[in-house]
């Protein structure tokens, strides 16, 4: 009975991103109706860029400082990528045919998957993000 609490949380947490991702794809497809299949993967270069800015931070710095340093780290480079995307991939192909977008999301998505893996360091270990000084944040049986 002691694990209920914990998988509520495990599964508050895990639907909170699921819906993030599925709100994005439905804003990106209202707009320029184009599946944009790189969206994961945009989402992914925010969470490196609050990793890097983690990195970056002193050791010991308080965590009511790293959390919203990590979260404009994450908004600058997500953004960033994004914004990079439509302008140099999806925005030459508007008036094209309605395949070539899609095909050119599926490219990105895997390009922004290989980069990662290739030049970001640490991205082939695996790594508690983010170490929090004492230990996990407990509350009850929830960790």
């Amino acid at each position: 009975m002691n694990e209920l609490p914990q998988q509520l949380v495990n599964g508050l947490l895990l639907g909170s991103m699921y819906g993030l991702v599925a709100i994005g794809y439905t804003m990106v497809y209202g707009i320029v109706q184009l599946i944009n299949f790189a969206h994961g993967e945009i989402f992914m270069t925010g969470g490196f860029g609050a990793l890097t800015v983690w990195l970056i931070l002193p050791s010991g710095t308080g965590v009511l400082l790293a959390l919203p340093l990590m979260l404009i780290g994450a908004i600058i480079v997500a953004t960033t990528i994004a914004i990079g995307a439509e302008r140099f991939a999806y925005r030459p192909l508007r008036g094209g045919p309605r395949l070539a977008p899609l095909i050119t999301a599926i490219g990105l998505s895997l390009a922004l998957q290989q980069a990662v893996w290739a030049w970001y360091p640490g991205a082939k270990s695996a790594r508690t993000f983010p170490e929090i000084p004492g230990g996990p944040f407990e509350l009850g049986p929830v960790t």
